[in-house]
């Protein structure tokens, strides 16, 4: 199907959220090929959070929905509060969990961005 196609079949909504979600699968290969090259703890959650990065990008472009989004939005905020503490305690995975820290803020602000204000 030609670009201009897809983008008259989704709409403008649905361009950003396709585009949303192919960043979060894109995100997630890329920690599914970085674990490849990491040792310890940050390799398994590399793993870990690719598997869980394709999976979610799969189920909300599926979903389609605005209640989706926000159980994405809500998914990756999670993730990124998780992040504090290990960046905090653990010397080993700081760097890993600075940098999840950001991918989560950033993911839950597109996302958010998506819904808008909710249902009116």
């Amino acid at each position: 199907m030609s670009r201009a196609g897809l983008g008259g079949r989704l709409g403008t909504r649905g361009q950003r959220a396709l585009a949303v979600e192919l960043l979060r699968a894109g995100i997630g290969i890329a920690h599914l090929l970085g674990a490849r090259r990491a040792l310890g703890r940050p390799a398994v959650l590399g793993r870990v959070l690719g598997v869980r990065q394709l999976g979610q990008a799969a189920l909300v472009l599926r979903a389609g929905t605005a209640d989706a989004h926000t159980v994405s939005a809500l998914v990756d905020a999670t993730h990124g509060v998780t992040m504090v503490p290990l960046a905090l305690i653990d010397r080993q995975s700081r760097r890993f969990a600075v940098r999840q820290l950001w991918i989560a803020t950033l993911l839950t602000v597109l996302e958010v961005a998506l819904v808008g204000r909710g249902r009116r």
